[in-house]
């Protein structure tokens, strides 16, 4: 008896992120007495911009991490513009909460001074804040590495608490919002193989396990050959035509999706001794139309001796970074290089590696490395 096993994983759940710098924030809309619902608007598309900008900004409805904004009016001034005029500043701040929507906890606050013209009501002092903030302002990357890192540091003073609300969202069968809810617990913490095997309880309840084909038999039919009767044949002229070289075929290995709208493959896996670097060449396809944009990087790899490489030894473009965010537009072939670069010793094989495509993890097993 054979047996084939194809191993197709579809997570119908939010992203399981194994890594600290993973955890995505959606935003609150911002409450406020006498607030407009035009600033309120006009702030939440603004800090989306900002998250987005910082690869931080979660697209899933069950995401369970959340920024909280406040935005006030601290005071109006009047400064000279040109020679006569008196131009009314107002100045305020926006305050920032990293927060979880599902156990209330609180991870981390900043405030930024906000500065804009004040002419006329108070909606438009605040509309010119909110546009004088800039996407790229450093402020906000500080904020949302500080965020993930307490959040880090959260589930991992208070694992008893995690794993016991996950357990209470599983057994109400919120499914999706308790995978989200154990997206920070990293390899770092405590209860991190509690909390990877809830992981796994859950996704089976989304029937996420591996389809397996089973062949049991194999007949064998003879194949009848029928006398041939060979009859001379005139060749006028042959003309040669170039063949074009076959594609090489793709390095042999296991590969785990864990997104139904994402597809992807390894193209080839190359050794460069003389660099100390291995390139793995892959293409993949964003089949979701309402996303146009992801990050890539390459989170594991395990080499052939079991050992994890850190992160100096991993890349996804030339200067040597691990991560990157670029256009994924949808329903088009993509392509993408990985590096090993530095390796200690010529690797083999590839025991394990863990890349993140978009808002997907794609895991590749026993990748054979070309040299």
């Amino acid at each position: 008896m054979k047996k084939i096993l194809l191993q197709i994983v579809f997570f119908l759940s939010a992203t399981i992120a194994m890594a600290q710098t993973d955890i995505q924030f959606s935003i609150l809309k911002a409450e406020a007495d006498g607030m407009s619902a035009s600033v309120t608007n006009a702030l939440d598309l603004k800090l989306r911009q900002v998250f987005d900008r910082n690869g931080a900004g979660a697209a899933d409805l069950y995401n369970v991490f959340a920024i909280e904004p406040t935005i006030s009016v601290e005071k109006i001034i009047s400064t000279k513009d040109g020679v006569v005029l008196d131009v009314p500043i107002a100045q305020g701040e926006l305050v920032l909460i990293a927060k979880n929507i599902i156990d209330g906890a609180e991870y981390y606050s900043t405030s930024i001074e906000l500065e804009g013209e004040s002419l006329g009501s108070k909606d438009k002092a605040m509309k010119s804040m909110i546009k004088g903030i800039k996407v790229t302002d450093p402020a906000y990357k500080q904020f949302i590495n500080t965020a993930r890192k307490k959040i880090e540091e959260y589930y991992s003073t208070n694992c008893a608490f995690i794993l016991q609300k996950a357990k209470a969202l599983y057994n109400q069968q919120r499914y999706k919002e308790a995978i989200s809810y154990l997206s920070a617990a990293t390899a770092n913490i405590p209860c991190y193989d509690q909390a990877y095997a809830l992981q796994e309880q859950i996704l089976a309840k989304l029937g996420t396990k591996p389809d397996t084909v089973i062949v049991e038999k194999v007949v064998e039919k003879p194949v009848v050959v029928e006398k041939v009767v060979e009859k001379p044949v005139v060749v006028e002229k042959i003309v040669e035509k170039p063949v074009p070289a076959a594609a090489p075929a793709a390095p042999k290995c296991e590969i785990t999706i864990s997104m139904n709208d994402l597809e992807f493959r390894i193209l080839s896996c190359k050794g460069e001794p003389t660099q100390r670097r291995i390139t793995i060449k892959a293409e993949y396809v964003n089949q979701n139309v309402n996303i146009a944009n992801g990050d890539i990087s390459l989170d594991v790899v395990i080499d052939d001796n079991g050992k994890e490489l850190p992160r100096e030894n991993k890349a996804v473009i030339a200067n040597g970074s691990s991560y990157e965010w670029i256009s994924m537009p949808a329903r088009v072939n993509l392509k993408h290089d990985f590096y090993i670069v530095n390796y200690d010793h010529p690797i083999e094989t590839i025991s394990y590696m863990k890349l993140k495509v978009r808002n997907g993890y794609v895991e590749i097993r026993n990748l054979k490395v070309d040299w």
